[in-house]
């Protein structure tokens, strides 16, 4: 079974990153909700919080063009004044077993009106296991959980692309200094997220 022939892009779901809002062409509409909004705590935008955001899209773009190309330098040309870090995740061990096969993958949930990106799918290279993963930008390390946002990413991979099946979830933290993964399990991931969606859709329905 090839992956890469299974997990392709929806060819009528577009991404509008100014807006961050994805349009469905079957439907003719902008998707009402993404995880990110399914899953979020608050509304609230500090100016740090900002530049992490700025920060995570140059290092999310450059990792993207690396994993489609393997080309480093074009990769560090995207990464702009954060070469240092991508550095650390090209030449970082994983790849020495692991490979992506698949990266900013779009998907909706059609019947509850959400949609997501995924950062990459990655494939044992001998085993043939997958693993979604999930780039994540911090000055310093600091471990976090990340649950809800995976299991989002896990339930629509399993609605959209139900053959694959999914043998981890891996956090990967970008740092200035160094790579750091953590491990998840897709099935708790996607119990917890199922649970924090129905809180949102039923709060949402009573507003």
């Amino acid at each position: 079974m090839n992956i890469k022939n299974i997990l392709v892009q929806d060819p009528f779901l577009q991404f509008f990153p100014e807006l961050h809002k994805y349009y469905d062409l079957k439907r003719k509409k902008y998707v009402a909700r993404s995880v990110s909004e399914v899953v979020k705590e608050n509304t609230y935008v500090s100016k740090e919080m900002e530049k992490a955001a700025i920060r995570g899209t140059a290092i999310h773009e450059a990792a993207q063009i690396w994993c489609e190309t393997k080309d480093e330098t074009l990769a560090l040309a995207y990464a702009k004044e954060y070469r240092q870090w991508v550095k650390h995740l090209i030449n970082y061990r994983m790849w020495d077993t692991w490979e992506c096969v698949a990266n900013e993958l779009r998907m909706v949930d059609r019947k509850r009106d959400i949609a997501g990106s995924l950062d990459a799918v990655l494939q044992h290279k001998e085993t043939g296991a997958l693993c979604l993963a999930d780039f994540k930008t911090q000055v310093k390390y600091k471990k976090k959980n990340h649950m809800l946002q995976i299991g989002g990413y896990v339930s629509l991979l399993n609605q959209n692309y139900p053959s694959i099946t999914l043998s981890t979830c891996r956090v990967i933290y970008i740092t200035p200094e160094e790579i750091k993964t953590q491990e998840y399990n897709p099935a708790e991931c996607m119990f917890d997220y199922e649970q924090a969606r129905s809180f949102y859709l039923n709060k949402q329905a009573k507003n």
